[in-house]
């Protein structure tokens, strides 16, 4: 039986996918590394901050990892201004409903705290989810575990009674990893192999709960 579900939240609850990954362009971009939209959509999902920016400039020091983020901050930000309708149609009714049925609910996030608060602030989303996960809060990001435990942790929560849903394999991964029941959302229909489900709608949860 499932008590709880830790989510995660970019291309999963909310369309933003585009807006993060091209606030890294601009911020990597900046720094004269070679970063290429496409690129950073097809290897950054799920992952956190720290560990992108080590991606595209190996001998990365907390400066370095500090200014970068503050850059793809401030233009994530900006971006966000013109696309605050970011939540995925189905997104507030389905955790609502999640939660009527006494599930609890987490997000579990590869973003920085400060956007993470910001987002959900902006969503709506922190008034109705129990609790919220960034990278900045465990010590390894995804695809290790750290963040889906705590959130399961926080939730009080066995994760073998828990269920993890995410876009990625940077999600699924880590969830297999927990004895969590995986879900894999694809809005385009895409199927991972390695998911205990896939489904291409928020809605089809409630066939698992």
């Amino acid at each position: 039986m499932i008590k709880g579900i830790a989510s995660d939240l970019d291309g999963t609850l909310l369309d933003s996918t585009e807006l993060i990954a091209r606030a890294w362009e601009e911020a990597l971009s900046s720094e004269g590394l070679p970063a290429d939209y496409y690129g950073i959509l097809k290897r950054t999902k799920g992952i956190s901050s720290k560990d992108i920016i080590k991606m595209y400039k190996e001998n990365a020091g907390p400066e370095d990892i500090k200014r970068i983020k503050d850059k793809r901050r401030k233009n994530f930000l900006r971006l966000l201004e013109d696309r605050r309708d970011i939540l995925y149609p189905e997104t507030i009714n389905v955790i609502r409903k999640v939660k009527e049925r006494g599930i609890k609910f987490a997000i579990a996030t590869g973003l920085s705290r400060d956007l993470l608060d910001h987002v959900l602030d902006v969503t709506g989303l922190s008034s109705i989810v129990d609790c919220s996960i960034s990278a900045d809060d465990v010590s390894r990001g995804k695809p290790e575990p750290d963040i889906f435990l705590e959130a399961f942790r926080r939730l009080n929560v066995d994760p073998k009674e828990g269920l993890v849903i995410g876009d990625s394999e940077n999600d699924i991964i880590p969830g297999k990893k927990i004895g969590a029941f995986t879900v894999f959302i694809s809005r385009e229909g895409g199927k991972l192999d390695i998911a205990d489900a896939d489904i291409s709608n928020l809605e089809e949860l409630f066939k698992f709960l």
